[in-house]
C-alpha cells in the first residue's frame, strides 16, 4: 500500500522518486529473479505504450533471427536522442533492462516509472562505485535470464569532434566522421565472462518528410575465451557501422537541396535539429538543462586513449628504487 502511495505521489508532483531505491549499489536491493521473470509477462504491452511516447513511427528493416537459451543478451544499441528509450525497446522486440545513466531525467519526471516497470538499471556515471555496480547488476540479469539493453557509446552521436579531458585525449572514433562512436568495453568484457551474445541493433531517424525510424536487429556477436576485448570492440564497432550505412542508403538517398529546408543552409538545419532534440530532454520545474558537452565528457570513460603523464610512467620506478635502498 506504502508504494503505490508513493507512485500516486510522484504522479501529481511529475517525478519518479518512488523508483530512487534504484541507485542502490547493492544487486540484491534492486533486481530479483521474480522482477525478471514478470517483466517478461507485460513486456509486450510496455512496448506498446512506449510507442505512443515518441513522434517517430518505427519502421522495422530487419530483425535478424537470435539464438535461444537460458542466459540472456546484451542488445548494444546506437545512441541519437532521448526517443531512442522507448524505439530501442521495440526494436529488440524482447523483454530487457535497460541501462540508464541520467538520474535527472530518471527520477525528476515521470518517465523513471516507466522505465522500472519495464527493468532498469538506474547508474549515476560519473561514479566509480555506482559504475562497478552496474556491471554486477547486468551480470545477475544475463546469469538469470534476462536480457540488456544499453547504449554503448555512452552519450548521444550528435558532436562535430573528438573531444579530450584531463583524463583521455581526443579519440580518433568520435568526430563527424563516424557514425558509430567508440563503445565502451565493458559489455565485450560481461559478453566474454558470462559467455552470452552481443547483438548490434541500430536506429536510423528520418527528419526529411514524415519522421521515421527504420530499425535493424542484428545477428548476435560472441566474444571468447581467446579474443582480444580491443580488437572484438573494433569489430563490433564496424558491424554496427555497416549496419547503419545500410539504412542510410536504403531508406535516406537525398541530394543536398532536399536538406537545406526553409531557405536554411544544411549546416543551419543541423544545428537547430540538436537544440531541438536536447530542449526535449529540459526539465523546467527543476530548471534542468542537458548538457550535451558534459554528457560527452561523462559517457566518454575510455580505456584506450588514456592521457600518462611522466611521474606516472616512473612511478614504479621511484617505488623499486625506494626498496632496494
Amino acid at each position: 500500500m506504502g508504494t503505490i502511495k508513493y507512485i500516486v505521489k510522484d504522479i501529481v508532483n511529475r517525478t519518479s522518486y518512488s523508483v530512487s531505491f534504484l541507485l542502490d549499489n547493492s544487486v540484491s536491493k534492486t533486481i530479483s529473479k521474480k522482477g525478471i521473470f514478470f517483466r517478461k509477462i507485460f513486456a509486450g504491452l510496455l512496448r506498446a505504450i512506449y510507442l505512443t511516447q515518441t513522434d517517430y513511427k518505427l519502421v522495422i528493416h530487419k530483425r535478424e533471427k537470435i539464438t535461444r537459451t537460458k542466459k540472456g543478451k546484451i542488445f548494444a544499441i546506437n545512441h541519437r536522442q532521448a526517443d531512442d528509450i522507448v524505439l530501442g525497446a521495440n526494436a529488440v522486440g524482447e523483454s530487457a533492462y535497460i541501462v540508464f545513466g541520467n538520474k535527472y531525467l530518471a527520477l525528476e519526471t515521470t518517465n523513471g516509472i516507466g522505465l522500472w516497470a519495464y527493468g532498469m538499471i538506474l547508474m549515476e556515471r560519473d561514479n566509480d562505485i555506482s559504475r562497478k555496480a552496474t556491471y554486477e547488476k547486468m551480470k545477475y540479469v544475463i546469469e538469470h535470464g534476462g536480457n540488456i539493453i544499453i547504449y554503448p557509446e555512452g552519450y548521444w552521436n550528435l558532436a562535430d569532434d573528438g573531444q579530450a579531458d584531463e583524463h583521455h585525449l581526443a579519440d580518433g572514433h568520435n568526430s563527424e566522421n563516424w557514425l558509430i562512436q567508440d563503445i565502451n568495453i565493458g559489455i565485450l568484457r560481461l559478453a566474454k565472462e558470462t559467455r552470452c551474445e552481443i547483438v548490434p541493433t541500430i536506429l536510423h531517424y528520418d527528419e526529411v518528410g514524415a519522421k521515421r525510424c527504420y530499425i535493424h536487429r542484428g545477428k548476435g556477436v560472441r566474444v571468447e575465451e581467446q579474443d582480444d576485448i580491443f580488437v572484438k570492440k573494433d569489430e563490433l564497432v564496424h558491424v554496427m557501422t555497416n549496419m547503419y550505412w545500410g539504412l542510410m542508403e536504403k531508406y535516406s538517398q537525398y541530394c543536398r537541396v532536399d536538406l537545406e529546408k526553409d531557405g536554411k543552409s544544411l549546416k543551419q538545419n543541423w544545428k537547430e535539429l540538436k537544440e531541438q532534440l536536447r530542449r526535449a530532454c529540459d526539465i523546467e520545474r527543476i530548471g534542468y538543462q542537458l548538457d550535451l558537452t558534459d554528457e560527452k565528457r561523462i559517457g566518454k570513460a575510455k580505456v584506450v586513449h588514456l592521457v600518462v603523464t611522466p611521474d606516472e610512467v616512473f612511478h614504479s620506478t621511484k617505488e623499486e628504487r625506494g626498496n632496494i635502498g
